[in-house]
Formats: structure tokens, sequence, C-alpha cells
């Protein structure tokens, strides 16, 4: 006789870009050990490969493909998955900007409680997809995906430059569209970098508004009693 097993609980939750509710289960224990020999690993596409794998397995939606998703949808999910499966209280460290009678900051380092649950999606309405370099030439962008957008992360040098180059859809000007798909990206690449500084800091504009996540934290620094109202951001460890 086959052991039992007990039934997971189910979750609604709303993908940032597209506004679809799918349905989720929280990762399982095996399934975390995965995640951490990946990190131990320390390989970038290990911890890529294992991460999608480990969403795709919580998604019980049928007509979901994370790899058509942008990152911060992918981003949102692990969040939203680490909350349900580990716990969605995360502490994290604080730094007081209160000024004191003196003139200067309190400075103090304080641990704060962050509930990760109530992470939102941050967007810029006001930045536009659609640039134009002159009067008769643009670049329409688009988000990058997951994959493309962490390895990109890993690389210091002409980080900004491949973020951009991965964020071309296409290229127009009076005689047609060039599509990403139709070019290599050493030659996407040329094209950027043969940009005057004022066209590139207008694609540059983009991705330095990709949308962000942000929970508020309230918290009382425990050297100066000052009460913090934080916008938290900085998600990087929950996914490296």
């Amino acid at each position: 006789m086959s052991l039992p097993k007990i039934d997971l609980p189910v979750y609604e939750l709303t993908i940032p870009s597209n506004g679809q509710v799918i349905k989720v289960r929280p990762f399982t224990v095996k399934e975390e050990k995965l995640l951490l020999i990946s990190l131990e690993t320390g390989e970038i596409d290990d911890i890529i490969k294992t991460t999608k794998q480990i969403i795709n397995n919580c998604i019980i939606t049928s007509d979901v493909n994370i790899d058509k998703l942008p990152f911060f949808d992918v981003d949102y999910m692990f969040i939203f998955l680490r909350a349900k499966s580990i716990g969605e209280t995360v502490e994290v460290q604080l730094t007081c900007n209160n000024v004191l009678e003196d003139g200067n900051k309190c400075g103090n380092v304080f641990p704060a409680d962050m509930d990760i649950a109530k992470c939102d999606t941050e967007k810029d309405e006001t930045i536009s997809d659609d640039i134009k370099l002159t009067a008769d030439m643009g670049v329409k962008l688009k988000y990058p995906g997951y994959a493309t957008m962490k390895r990109v992360e890993q690389n210091e040098v002409d980080a900004k430059t491949n973020i951009i180059v991965n964020s071309i859809d296409y290229i127009y000007d009076k005689n047609g569209q060039y599509s990403w798909k139709d070019h290599t990206k050493d030659e996407l690449k040329e094209f950027v970098e043969g940009l005057t500084e004022e066209n590139f800091k207008k694609l540059e504009n983009f991705v330095d508004n990709f949308p962000t996540f942000m929970v508020k934290i309230q918290s009382k620094c425990n050297k100066c009693g000052f009460e913090h109202d934080v916008r938290y951001s900085d998600f990087y460890d929950f996914f490296f």
C-alpha cells in the first residue's frame, strides 16, 4: 500500500504585465533543495534553469509559458511562491536616515520585518516603448525575458548596452521595419554603439525605468526611535 499524500494548497496569482489570473501551488521541500543545490554551484545557467523549472512545476494553469513573459513577471512569481512556500516575513537590515540635533545622521543599522506577500509592481506609465531617434527613424523596445536579464545582470562590463540590445523589438525607418529576429546580437550592438549620446540616453531611459517591485515597510529605529516609512525594492538576494 502506498503512503498517503497531502494535498497542497492552491493560490491565485495575477501576472503583473497582462493581468492574467493563474493558479499556483507552493514549492515543495524537494524543489527547495534543488534550488539550494543550484545556488551552491554558483553557475548562472544552472540557477536560471532550476528557478524556471520550479516555477513551471508550481503553475497549475495550463496556458502559461514563462519563457514568453517579461523578466519582472517571473521575478514576481518567484517572490509570490517564496512567500507561500517558505514564509511571508523576511528580516532585512535598514539604515536609519534620521537627522539628529547635532546635524549628523543617526546611521544606525537595525533589523526590520518585511511582508513580501504585500509586494507590488511599480511601473512608470509615462515611459514609452517607441523611441524616436530622428524624424523618420526609431526603435520599438520590449522587456527582456527572465534568462536574458539574469545573464546580463551577471556581466558588469557593457551591462547597460547589453540590456538595451536585448530590449530591441525592431528598428524602423521610412523603408520599413528591421526585426531583432533577423539580425545578430553583434549587429544590434553595433547599431546601439553607433548612436549619439543623446539618442543612447533615450534608449537608456527605457531600461532605467523597467517595472520594479516594492514593499512598504514601517519600522522604528532601535537607537533613536525615529519612525521609518521605507519603500524596499532590493530583491536581488531573493533570486540568487
